[in-house]
């Protein structure tokens, strides 16, 4: 037993490495897709298409990997995934030179670039289900506590490596933006690497299996609207469709219509993942006190009105830019507050509603239903951020999906979230009193009142 604590607690320190090693590909990789795909010409729709097309597919794979995963070592199905994650950052950058430097056609590298981040991103959403049910068995207690310590040094590595990619970026002229792009998806590589190094280290616990435990997704999709577990996944899966119909957007509104620089754009982007570093403890400890449920319900009510706040923007048009800047900074600065909740309380949630030799294939078939609300939202985003007839209340394409998101948000956080149930034990109702009134009053007001904020 005691032995088998000492690995469990080694196994914590190489997932901590692991998270930091990641996060340099999240900040020099995933977080430049759109402005790569920019660089290359591609356009709202494909752009829309290049953000959900990848989760959708990654999820079909993972229903037929099911039995897959819950007969296999974990640690052997998530190693080789990561390894090709790691590997397809090299074919992505060999796009931008065959279209730079030898004139590929805009529809080949088009094609090209959607194929290779698809990869990368299939590769880590099949790995996912594995890993989620490694990492329950290897935090077995205060999971809250250590997954807010976990994101807080991803999110510092994260803000470290954009801040380093920014200025590589700015650093190149226009027509050779692009060598910074091969900078920056080599780096990311590099850091995938060093994960997969650290992966192989982390100790595998033994895995809990009942054969009885096994369902099918047809099975789990009958009873989904009639049990808890069931209807967060339907209130996710809403939440995704309404969230993505806006989120690959952002990016393109302050790179294409504000005309930032990568700078500024940085900046912006660096303070939704600041912000959680500065949170997440707070979050973590009342998860952990109060449950993931309580969490959930406030993080998911405000997250419905941050596009409203990109959409405020249009008042400051005439400022100086800096004005701008530090308005959507401190916007960005509340969205990351609000989805560092909301995403610990909903991984917390799956971790605490599920037994163990379950914990894969509701994970996979969880991801599965988010993906499909996800790429919906995706398509219609795009088609509609890219047309020059759709309006409401005379505002811009852009900015007219980012209204449409905010009321697509407030209905499930109105209609679904309520009925959600607390699955772990949490304080008295005197406590969770306190917490409405004390925390969610009196520290959302200083949050509001110290900083204009913004979603994402």
């Amino acid at each position: 037993m005691e032995e088998e604590r000492l690995l469990k607690e080694q196994g914590k320190k190489y997932s901590l490495k692991d998270g930091a090693s990641s996060s340099v590909m999240e900040g020099m990789g995933l977080k430049y897709i759109t402005p790569y795909a920019l660089s290359l010409g591609l356009s709202n729709k494909l752009i829309g298409i290049l953000e959900v097309l990848p989760t959708l597919i990654a999820n079909i794979l993972r229903i037929f990997l099911s039995k897959a995963y819950y007969k296999k070592s974990r640690k052997n199905m998530v190693l080789p995934f990561i390894f090709i994650q790691a590997f397809f950052w090299i074919p992505l950058l060999l796009v931008g030179v065959a279209y730079f430097f030898f004139q590929l056609k805009l529809i080949y590298a088009s094609l090209f670039l959607i194929i290779c981040y698809s990869i990368i991103i299939i590769s880590g959403l099949i790995a996912s289900p594995a890993w989620t049910s490694w990492m329950q068995d290897l935090v077995e207690t205060n999971r809250g506590e250590f997954f807010s310590k976990r994101s807080k040094i991803n999110g510092f590595v994260i803000a470290i490596s954009m801040i380093t990619a920014s200025i590589i970026l700015d650093s190149f002229k226009e027509e050779k933006v692009f060598l910074g792009f091969i900078l920056l998806f080599s780096l990311a590589a590099i850091g995938r690497y060093f994960s997969f190094h650290f992966l192989k280290k982390q100790y595998e616990p033994q895995p809990t299996r009942d054969d009885k435990a096994f369902f099918s997704f047809l099975q789990f999709a009958k009873k989904m609207h009639s049990n808890n577990f069931g209807r967060f996944v339907i209130f996710t899966s809403l939440m995704s469709f309404a969230v993505v119909i806006a989120s690959p957007f952002f990016s393109v509104y302050m790179l294409k219509e504000l005309q930032l620089s990568y700078f500024a754009f940085t900046l912006i982007v660096l303070s939704s993942l600041v912000s959680p570093i500065f949170f997440l403890s707070f979050i973590g400890k009342k998860i952990d006190k109060y449950g993931t449920v309580k969490v959930m319900k406030i993080s998911g009510f405000l997250i419905s009105f941050v596009p409203l706040l990109w959409i405020a923007s249009l008042l400051l048009m005439n400022s100086p830019q800096w004005v701008l800047i530090g308005y959507l900074f401190a916007v960005e600065f509340f969205s990351g507050f609000v989805w560092a909740a909301y995403n610990l309380s909903v991984s917390n949630f799956i971790y605490d509603a599920v037994t163990k030799p379950k914990i894969i294939l509701c994970f996979t078939y969880f991801g599965f239903v988010n993906s499909i609300g996800s790429f919906l939202g995706g398509l219609i985003g795009g088609q509609l951020s890219g047309s020059a007839s759709f309006s409401i209340f005379g505002l811009g394409a852009i900015l007219s999906v980012f209204l449409l998101s905010t009321v697509l948000r407030i209905l499930p956080s109105i209609f679904i979230l309520p009925k959600l149930k607390e699955v772990r034990q949490v304080e008295t109702s005197k406590a969770i009193i306190q917490l409405k009134v004390k925390e969610k009053l009196e520290y959302f007001i200083k949050l509001i009142t110290s900083y204009n904020p913004r979603p994402t």
